[in-house]
């Protein structure tokens, strides 16, 4: 076999490598009825979610797929970027979205809850999507919401981390056993008379009822996973790794 001959499989066994180890893009597409989607088995952690690499990130409803964020260069606490979650008018809102594996809101509320946000002009909201309540309706359907005004968070512009918000008031746009539709209460109450509640998804979101208004939000804490938004995938290491570099297999 020529040198020339081997280096050129050495090469494309090298590239092959490489394309087996490239990270997948991962979407969500809308289906369900009530503008929710079809129940997931099995909570997954995305770690991080791009531009280009949303990584389940999204809005998988219907009825919401005009109400979409997007990833910003401006970053909260970090210097990678963030979700930029943005309206123009008292009638727009903005939302993103994450699956939630149909876990027990109890196992939820156990593990910390939170994110960072920089506000422009107003805050984001947390949301938790349910089925399994006492809602005789829809499944049990319902979206548990958190609201940085309605626990005690400061009104400024600069960046803050809102933590275990889990241990907050949170309110419900339906009224289930712990709570009356829109009066803020806490998830404790809610997970003790609602013992069958599952979260379907969770997310953050700005509006309806703000005008002009634009926050950027990074590192979502839920179930244990925390999720770093950036504007760009992170840049592909360049170690030489195991394999060392290219001039030490070819040579000088």
């Amino acid at each position: 076999m020529s040198q020339a001959t081997r280096r050129a499989g050495i090469v494309a066994a090298l590239v092959g490598s490489a394309a087996l180890i490239a990270p997948a893009f991962a979407g969500a597409a809308p289906t369900g009825s009530l503008g929710s989607a079809e129940p997931e088995a099995g909570f997954t952690c995305s770690t991080t979610s791009t531009e280009t690499t949303a990584n389940g990130w999204g809005i998988p409803f219907t009825d919401e797929k005009n109400q979409t964020a997007s990833y910003a260069a401006d970053s909260v606490f970090d210097k990678d970027g963030s979700l930029k979650l943005e309206v123009t008018d008292v009638k727009d809102r903005s939302v993103s979205y994450h699956a939630a594996g149909s876990i027990k809101l109890a196992d939820a509320a156990a593990k910390e809850i939170g994110f960072s946000e920089r506000a422009v002009t107003t805050s984001a909201a947390f949301q938790l999507r349910l089925t399994g309540t006492t809602n005789p309706d829809d499944n049990g359907f319902t979206t548990l919401v958190w609201v940085p005004s309605q626990n005690g968070a400061p009104v400024t512009d600069a960046a803050v981390k809102h933590e275990n918000i889990q241990d907050g008031l949170w309110w419900s746009t339906r009224t289930i056993g712990g709570a009356v539709k829109g009066e803020p209460t806490s998830l404790d109450a809610i997970v003790a008379a609602n013992p069958g509640a599952k979260v379907e998804h969770y997310g953050v979101s700005v509006g309806t009822g703000s005008e002009a208004s634009s926050v950027f939000v990074d590192a979502v804490k839920f179930n244990g996973c925390t999720t770093n938004f950036a504007k760009k995938d992170p840049k592909p290491e360049t170690g030489t790794g195991s394999l060392g570099s290219l001039g030490d297999v070819f040579g000088s």
